[in-house]
């Protein structure tokens, strides 16, 4: 369950180990199959390689449990914002390989049957001899699963075949993973009013991968303005990846596939996923996200196990003292301030269930190369680490977007960093600055390119002091210096320059302090956080000086249609932008490195410059813009934001360096070849590892399994 973090108010908590736990994970009853049962297996393509993982997502409106009821009015909005979320977070979620035939989930016997036949002299022995008059269907979390989606049952006589009373569903083409939703109000949803968005995982496979499961969102939340489309997005994208894998209810069911995709039977439960070190702390030891954090800290060749949050014998979620910032902590801060980190997708990988494409990670900077001492209780107060702070004062955010109060929450034990203010802390939002006329002693600037800095700049002095060296003025020592909003514009990795309110444009040297002309006072430009990608949080990112002949320079641009009368502020066209980029890099199966300075105009005429970044891994330039070229022509761009829908009507290119225009001119097939060549390549975060044969297919209308695994009168079968 995915908390809302209201700025300013005290940290909720994700409650998702508690919501798991209330629901039944049922896997397939394989053990003893009629013989004419019709079966289908997960098998590799004829490439060898993984295919993208295929989620369908059905909409409910029909709770069953939990006190859960419809919107009226707004609830259709509330359900256009989930569903254009569930839409996107999707997209980031792909590689699984391909069910051959529809994809039927299992009813469960302690359901549908009072009783079984218990002479095993019988021939149907433990099959359903009684059915609970009030069976009413599966439910998963409270939304209805379809008939059409679920194998059939049967009432079986003590002997001969049975009387079917309902057969299989058709079952679902195509997928996957199945993942119900519904935008409702719901008692969970009263109890906790932060919670965003609550899920769980209800059916698996026979070796245990996910298959099913439920997102329900709050309604009160989808249907107010309190919450971007981003975040909407992160918060689905949080629990998302909580049904397929990343939860404490299905470490347990972790796979060692050590020979990888290509053997996959020596595939086996992983013996230890997670383990208590000497002082109880909960860890998550698999070699993947071992290695990974060793990395992040900049400890290479030390075995780690990533710390959990402390949330009982079990937990969901990282540990926030070590990962703030990653999309799977237990609490949720906003999109702007949140990442799918590198740590998150190794757990995926040591799932044994998917191939992970580490490329698509975000890089996460709390923590980064700070070492083994990072985020223990023991060390955060001592002044080790600039990530933590003391005392109770005024800053800036580690990630500069906000300024902040060095506070602490539940989830940080006492550990203090600075953390956002109540609204109006956020200097990239515009609206955050003074009105026109307003007094701006400080110079700030709010702006989507503004960020925090430690200053002290002030235009006017007093009297007294206008005669003395700014360095001699009591009220312009360190000790007053205090997060403030100023343009910041990235020049390389790692170089950045700065302008204050009336003031040309500074350089800012990481690590020292500057002064602006026009202003008393200093500014301190902080090292290792600004401008450390090539396409950094809503940062002005230029082009290198020189680029290669293979990685030449171009400019691609989309004309959008969207609903008629449709009109965007500047903040939605820059959110527009994003959504555009976002959909644009899913269909490219590429990272972000490739595409820089996206915009948008008022005329829905999107524009970015592509470009390949150093360290940047795939294919050339040249080849992506062939490939996006040939697939926009193919498949026009539909992307869903702040409720509506917008979709590409045609494309231009706009070459800006030695390029053949004819290169664009090729031939179909040609063009599909090399579309999947990238697809193949470089998609998918994650993708599905099987090695047993699995039956997914309707059983004959007159058979069903036997019934094993059946519980006694407190779980409503009893044998007979």
């Amino acid at each position: 369950m995915l908390l809302l973090l209201l700025l300013g108010v005290v940290t909720s908590r994700c409650l998702h180990d508690e919501t798991q736990k209330s629901v039944s994970l049922l896997r397939p009853p394989f053990s003893q199959l009629p013989p004419n049962f019709r079966s289908s297996s997960f098998t590799l393509s004829s490439s060898g390689e993984p295919q993208p993982l295929r989620i369908q997502t059905c909409y409910t409106g029909d709770p069953t449990s939990d006190g859960a009821w419809d919107l009226e009015g707004d609830g259709m909005r509330g359900r256009s914002r989930a569903l254009a979320a569930v839409r996107e977070a999707t997209q980031r979620i792909q590689g699984v390989l391909a069910v051959q035939g529809p994809l039927l989930l299992s009813r469960d016997p302690a359901r549908y049957c009072h009783a079984v036949w218990g002479d095993p002299d019988t021939p149907n022995y433990h099959r359903c001899s009684l059915l609970n008059p009030g069976y009413k269907g599966e439910s998963c979390l409270g939304a209805k699963i379809p008939d059409a989606h679920l194998r059939g049952y049967a009432l079986w006589p003590e002997q001969g075949p049975p009387q079917v009373i309902q057969p299989d569903g058709p079952g679902v083409q195509n997928t996957d993973f199945l993942l119900y939703m519904q935008v409702a109000h719901t008692s969970k949803c009263h109890q906790e009013p932060s919670i965003i968005a609550y899920a769980a995982c209800c059916q698996l496979d026979s070796e245990d991968r996910p298959l099913a499961g439920t997102i329900v969102y709050c309604a009160q939340h989808l249907t107010s303005p309190s919450l971007s489309h981003s975040d909407i997005v992160m918060a689905t994208l949080h629990e998302l990846l909580h049904v397929l894998g990343f939860s404490g209810q299905l470490f347990k069911n972790w796979r060692d596939c050590p020979s990888g995709l290509s053997v996959r039977e020596n595939c086996s439960t992983r013996q230890q996923v997670t383990r208590r070190d000497k002082w109880g702390q909960l860890l998550l030891t698999t070699p993947a996200v071992s290695h990974s954090l060793a990395k992040h800290l900049g400890v290479l060749g030390v075995s780690l196990g990533v710390p959990l949050e402390e949330e009982g014998p079990l937990s969901s979620h990282w540990e926030a003292r070590l990962l703030q910032g990653s999309l799977m902590t237990a609490t949720f801060d906003g999109a702007q301030r949140t990442r799918l980190d590198a740590v998150t997708l190794a757990a995926f990988k040591d799932s044994g269930w998917y191939q992970v494409n580490h490329s698509a990670a975000e890089e996460l900077l709390w923590g980064q190369g700070s070492g083994l001492e990072f985020g223990l209780v023991t060390t955060c107060g001592t002044g080790s680490s600039d990530f933590f702070c003391t005392g109770s004062g005024l800053g800036c955010h580690y990630l500069h977007l906000d300024k902040g109060s060095c506070s602490s929450d539940p989830m940080l034990e006492g550990c203090r960093m600075y953390k956002p203010l109540a609204n109006g802390s956020e200097c990239w939002k515009k609206e955050n600055g003074f009105p026109a006329g307003v007094v701006n002693p400080h110079g700030e600037i709010y702006h989507s390119q503004s960020r925090c800095f430690l200053a002290n700049l002030t235009s006017q002095l007093l009297p007294a002091d206008e005669t003395r060296h700014p360095s001699q003025i009591p009220h312009l020592k360190e000790v007053e210096l205090t997060g403030r909003c100023y343009l910041h514009q990235c020049t390389e990795r790692g170089a950045y320059k700065v302008q204050v309110e009336g003031s040309p444009w500074v350089p800012c040297l990481p690590g020292k302090a500057i002064q602006i002309p026009g202003y008393y006072g200093l500014l301190f430009c902080p090292r290792g956080r600004l401008c450390q990608t090539n396409e950094g949080t809503n940062a002005v990112t230029s082009p290198p000086v020189s680029l290669s002949t293979q990685d030449l320079l171009f400019q691609l641009s989309l004309g959008l249609a969207g609903p008629p009368g449709h009109s965007l502020g500047k903040e939605q066209q820059e959110e527009l932008a994003e959504a555009v980029l976002q959909a644009l890099v899913s269909r490219g199966g590429s990272g972000r490195c490739y595409f820089h300075s996206p915009s948008i105009t008022t005329s829905l005429v999107f524009t970015v410059r592509m470009w390949k970044s150093p360290g940047c891994q795939g294919p050339s330039v040249s080849m992506l813009h062939r490939a996006l070229t040939l697939t926009l022509q193919e498949k026009p761009l539909e992307v869903y934001h702040g409720g509506a829908s917008f979709t590409t009507k045609d494309n231009q290119l706009l070459v800006t360096s030695d390029y053949n225009p004819s290169m664009t001119h090729l031939s179909l097939t040609m063009g599909l070849c090399l579309m999947l060549l990238i697809l193949v390549g470089a998609l998918g975060t994650a993708a599905y590892q099987k090695r047993a044969t699995l039956q997914v297919g309707p059983s004959a209308p007159y058979h069903l399994p036997e019934l094993h695994n059946t519980r006694g009168p407190d779980g409503g079968i009893r044998e007979v």
